[in-house]
C-alpha cells in the first residue's frame, strides 16, 4: 500500500513539473525581441496575467507600429491586435 502512494506520488509531481511557466520579465522580452526592428525598439505600456501566460501592449514609436500580444507559458507569441499608423 505505501509503494503504491509513493508511485502516485511521484507520478503526481513528475506530471506537476512538466506544467512551464514563464515569468513576466521573460515574456515582456520576448515581446520586445519579437517588435523591434532598425528603425527602434519596443516600448511594453501594460502586462496583464492571463489563466496560461502573460497579455502584452506594446509600442514602436519610430516605425508607428503598435498592438497587443499574448505570450503562452510555452513562449508562444500570439498577436491579437495590430496597427501601424
Amino acid at each position: 500500500m505505501k509503494i503504491k502512494f509513493f508511485l502516485a506520488s511521484v507520478t503526481l509531481m513528475l506530471i506537476l513539473s512538466g506544467c512551464s511557466t514563464i515569468s513576466q520579465s521573460k515574456a515582456e522580452e520576448l515581446i520586445r525581441e519579437e517588435y523591434r526592428n532598425h528603425l527602434g525598439d519596443t516600448t511594453i505600456i501594460s502586462t496583464e496575467e492571463d489563466a496560461d501566460g502573460y497579455i502584452i501592449e506594446w509600442e514602436n514609436k519610430n516605425n508607428k507600429h503598435r498592438g497587443t500580444s499574448k505570450v503562452s507559458n510555452n513562449g508562444e507569441i500570439t498577436i491579437i491586435y495590430a496597427e501601424i499608423e
